[in-house]
């Protein structure tokens, strides 16, 4: 009887090639593959049962970065150190900050299949019509976001914004944006030393009171509601000038085509206060559960679902193009699927690309309670440093981060 390897994945474009992949897989090794393809909030729940401690419901899991590092910490984790060292499996290939974000306590948790930060997609003809410079700095962001917006009402298009960013709540949303560029870009540390969280501080009150005055300003009256693809959709719709979100998203705005695409150009994100610039890492991962029932020929699958062939294979048909691995960015085919453009923008944002967000036991609550405080900032509700200083009460009575 043929081993069964049980894979669960988010159902994303970039991943619906994975039943035939998996299929060829079985062609090759002889071993069977279940694909489950989900989309939250059960791909969370999926996640969270796989690396529960229980008997897990799949062996090999595409998971998020963040929640890996807080199974691993639990002890429900397989680390890969000894399985890449019993076939000296190369890891050179995968951008330093990819392995960095997926490894803790010196042990490596997951193989990395994604490299995903944050842009500038931004609306070329207006910027070029109205003699408007593309933003370099974030302040110089909400000077193009407000001046933008004017001259386009000026115009005769009310409903139009300078920028369309996420405001809702939770770790994947306003808290993406904050955790990955505002915060970092004022040079935020998110505990200290003794593992005390640190976010009643000038450092992260500063960067959301920018963030906060950029969105009021010239984003959208639902911003406090918007999530990623409210934004992709508002500016893709044509009603706002610029976006950040993951050079993905520009990608699929091209191939999508229309006049919004055709106009659509990117730039690395704009420089902080200190002179740095900050985009932010999401890097999920394949991983096995340390209780999976399959756990080597998860491993083969995990190796083949992350070889440079089959990433290629998969970028080609989703055009995705924030792939974990360095190499592809020298194949001719790689390069011809993507505009030149959005691959330059890509390729110089990789050194700009870490993991920001704080990384604890607690997985992405952290986040979540920062990112209910910001949604009162922005609702004038509360102001910085009155909803940080409740944001690091609720996050101290969690416990240490580690």
């Amino acid at each position: 009887m043929s081993e069964t390897v049980r894979v669960m994945q988010e159902g994303w474009g970039v991943f619906e090639n994975l039943p035939a992949t998996a299929k060829r897989f079985t062609e090759e090794t002889g071993i069977e593959v279940e694909v489950t393809l989900t989309v939250i909030p059960e791909m969370w729940e999926l996640m969270e049962r796989s690396f529960s401690g229980e008997d897990p419901p799949f062996d090999l899991v595409g998971v998020d970065d963040l929640l890996l590092i807080q199974a691993a910490r639990a002890g429900h984790v397989e680390p890969l150190d000894g399985l890449v060292a019993a076939e000296g499996y190369p890891l050179g290939d995968f951008p330093q900050s990819a392995i960095d974000a997926l490894s803790d306590g010196g042990r490596l948790w997951g193989l990395p299949y994604c490299h995903v930060s944050n842009v500038l997609i931004y609306r070329g003809d207006l910027f070029e019509r109205y003699g408007i410079p593309v933003p370099q700095t974030l302040d110089e962001l909400t000077e193009a976001a407000v001046a933008v917006q004017e001259a386009v009402r000026k115009d005769g298009t009310e409903d139009f914004y300078g920028i369309a960013i996420r405001g809702a709540p939770n770790c994947g949303l306003n808290f993406w944006e904050v955790g990955s560029t505002w915060g970092p870009s004022w040079g935020v540390c998110w505990y200290d030393d003794d593992g005390r969280p640190t976010l009643d501080t000038p450092e992260l009150c500063a960067a959301i009171d920018h963030y906060v005055d950029l969105v009021r300003r010239a984003g959208p009256p639902e911003s406090p509601t918007m999530d990623f693809m409210h934004c992709v959709a508002c500016y893709g719709q044509g009603r706002a000038a610029m976006t950040i979100e993951p050079a993905n998203e520009a990608s699929i705005i091209y191939d999508e085509g229309g006049p919004v695409a055709e106009a659509t150009r990117t730039a690395l994100i704009p420089a902080g206060p200190l002179g740095t610039r900050h985009g932010g890492l999401y890097c999920p991962p394949y991983a096995i559960p340390s209780l999976a029932r399959s756990k080597e020929a998860a491993w083969e699958l995990a190796k083949f679902l992350c070889a440079s062939e089959q990433v290629l294979d998969d970028a080609e048909r989703s055009g995705f193009v924030e792939v974990a691995r360095n190499s592809l960015f020298d194949e001719p085919r790689f390069v011809r699927r993507f505009r030149p453009e959005l691959l330059e923008t890509t390729f110089e944002s990789r050194p700009f690309a870490h993991g920001e967000r704080p990384v604890t036991r607690y997985g992405m609550e952290v986040g979540n309670i920062i990112g209910d405080e910001i949604v009162r900032v922005l609702k004038g509700e509360a102001s910085a440093s009155e909803a940080m200083r409740e944001a690091e009460r609720k996050v101290a009575a969690l416990g240490p981060p580690n």
